[in-house]
């Protein structure tokens, strides 16, 4: 099995590629998908620093897919 992570827009479905990785197990595409929330927060935390304010609306989710 293959699997690949999407990103769907939760206000319209859209699904879109979050890599352009190809992941051999689930656990793989877990792991990768851990490390991109990871990154992702760490950048939020940055641009709260910066003076921004950010708000998390959660307006997006993650999903794995067999392909």
């Amino acid at each position: 099995m293959a699997y690949k992570i999407f990103i769907k827009n939760k206000f319209d479905g859209s699904l879109e590629e979050a890599d352009d990785e190809t992941y051999h197990s689930k656990e793989d595409a877990e792991y990768a998908l851990d490390e991109a929330i990871n990154n992702f927060m760490t950048g939020a935390e940055v641009f709260e620093l910066s003076g921004e304010s950010y708000e998390d609306r959660n307006d997006y989710e993650f999903i794995i897919k067999k392909i």
